[in-house]
């Protein structure tokens, strides 16, 4: 197993090489593998905060990429290719404006026999949580399980840490799960919080097990 890294280089540009895995994370609720890859570059898209924020909902809905500026009232970002985020009224003090996007695609699942990747790989930023008692809720449209697979997860992404190859300062990320359902036709995962990185709805195959 390796690890991408994504490395800044003088000119501002990103390099990315494939390093030996220092570890492999222990799953948690929902089980499944790890792997690490690059982070979403979505930070440098999101404006700063602002005093002033919507105090009701805010639903906002688009192709590719889609931004809104949320408050204290919350509300959802939702792409046309399936993926949604909806934040719990009470998670902002202010405003601020989010993005969900689709992400380059990871390949931290394509070559497991255990696992299959659900729809595109998605990101949303910046980070956030979720307050007390509350949940981040992140979906994707199915309606049924295909024959032979099942117990849907989430896999987000996190920071690790910081590794120098070729004398370059370069961000390790790894692959987290947490357990997933399906909801009225979606499939549905509840999260205290989002750490701003890249996001991937997976099923379990089931004859793999």
């Amino acid at each position: 197993m390796g690890v991408e890294v994504v490395m800044g280089n003088a000119n501002g540009k990103h390099l990315r090489a494939l390093l030996p895995a220092l570890s492999i994370i222990a799953v948690g609720c929902g089980g499944g593998s790890q792997a690490a890859a690059p982070s979403a570059t979505t930070a440098n898209e999101v404006r700063e905060s602002s005093d002033e924020g919507p105090r009701n909902p805010v639903n906002k809905h688009g192709s590719g990429r889609v931004a809104a500026l949320l408050g204290p009232g919350g509300g959802s970002l939702e792409l046309s290719e399936g993926p949604r985020v909806q934040i719990p009224s009470g998670a902002l003090e202010g405003g601020q404006e989010f993005v969900l996007k689709i992400a380059p695609k990871t390949t931290a699942f394509a070559n497991k026999e255990s696992e299959r990747a659900l729809g595109p790989t998605f990101s949303f930023a910046p980070g956030t949580n979720a307050p007390d008692g509350s949940h981040i809720e992140v979906s994707f449209p199915l309606g049924a399980l295909p024959k032979g697979w099942g117990e849907p997860s989430i896999a987000y992404e996190v920071e690790e840490g910081t590794a120098i190859s070729y004398g370059e300062d370069s961000t390790r990320t790894k692959w987290e799960y947490e357990r997933a359902n399906i909801n009225g036709g979606r499939v549905v995962a509840q999260l205290p919080g989002l750490a701003g990185l890249r996001m991937q709805f997976v099923l379990t195959n089931l004859e793999a097990q």
